[in-house]
């Protein structure tokens, strides 16, 4: 027989609920927020619409998938914005010298792994705060690529093979598409395959019991902003060759948050230590079909904002009383 008291069991069903519910909260939500949209707009399932709302994500999607280990480790990247403006238009300025598509790809890409590493390096070696780093990355990328861009759009129209990455479509499918499930199953694969996947989570549990075990935390710090800069620049250039410009203002301030609320939406812990690569994926569908629900139904911007923050707030709350 029980010796709790019915407010007492109340309370232990209750938290069962959660723990139940809580790892399965995303997927619950997405389902539940798809027939929603579904029964008001039947458009909402056409494969057309579908295929539009993982296009819509690729950016984010592709950018969240690389910022998951920063946020294991405890940290956060807050400059993956003007990164992407900024590889978008060093790419640009390399077709316009004639470069091959191949070292378009590279330079795009390298300069915001660079710029990563250097954030990565200061946080790593100075002992800096992650916000504050990204924070002076922001202003500072923002400042060199309206240095180097100007406020100009720069067109992107003789070059087919470029703006093949961003609006050329295989088998029905955007190319772009086809991008992000790469970076997506790479990301996924270093993760769980790897000894990278395990040692951000061991730097993110405890740094310092991993750098006493003889782990190189540092370097590995290092990497992780590397490679969430060089997801921001590969996002870029998918952006302007799908809008054939390239300019100094795209990723505008917002992008990170989106970024940020995909990774933790997906269950990484903005505390470090959990995360997942594939979960991060599910936050990055979440967002996308919330915006896409809401565009097709005609609900303005600003009710967008606000329905989009309470959804958010109440998917995260949800699973965090489930861990």
């Amino acid at each position: 027989m029980s010796t709790e008291s019915p407010v007492a069991q109340g309370h232990t069903r209750r938290a069962r609920l959660f723990r139940v519910l809580g790892p399965n909260a995303l997927p619950i939500a997405i389902l539940v927020l798809g027939v929603i949209f579904a029964v008001a707009q039947p458009a909402f399932l056409t494969a057309d619409n579908l295929i539009g709302i993982v296009r819509q994500v690729v950016l984010i999607g592709i950018m969240a998938s690389c910022t998951t280990f920063v946020i294991m480790t405890g940290g956060v990247d807050l400059s993956v914005g003007p990164v992407l403006a900024f590889g978008g238009l060093v790419a640009f300025f390399c077709l316009n010298a004639g470069w091959p598509l191949a070292l378009v790809i590279f330079a795009g890409t390298t300069s915001g792994f660079a710029v990563g590493l250097i954030s990565g390096a200061v946080i790593a070696f100075a002992g800096l705060p992650p916000i504050i780093v990204t924070l002076a990355a922001l202003s500072i990328v923002r400042g060199a690529a309206l240095t180097i861009g100007g406020t100009d759009q720069h067109l992107i129209n003789s070059w087919p093979d470029y703006t093949f990455i961003g609006s050329g479509m295989i088998f029905g499918v955007p190319f772009s598409i086809f991008i992000f499930a790469v970076v997506a199953l790479v990301m996924i694969f270093i993760q769980k395959r790897t000894p990278l996947g395990l040692l951000v989570a061991a730097i993110g549990d405890n740094e310092r019991a991993a750098y006493l075990s003889g782990h190189r935390t540092r370097l590995t710090k290092m990497l992780v902003y590397g490679i969430s800069g060089f997801g921001a620049a590969l996002a870029g250039i998918i952006q302007t060759a799908q809008v054939h410009t390239a300019i100094a203002i795209y990723g505008p301030f917002g992008t990170e948050l989106d970024v940020i609320a995909a990774v933790v939406l997906g269950g990484t812990s903005i505390m470090g230590g959990r995360g997942s690569v594939a979960r991060t994926l599910l936050g990055v569908f979440f967002l996308g079909i919330v915006n896409d629900g809401m565009n097709i139904l005609n609900v303005s911007v600003d009710i967008q904002l606000i329905a989009k923050g309470i959804i958010i707030a109440c998917a995260l709350g949800l699973a965090a009383r489930g861990n």
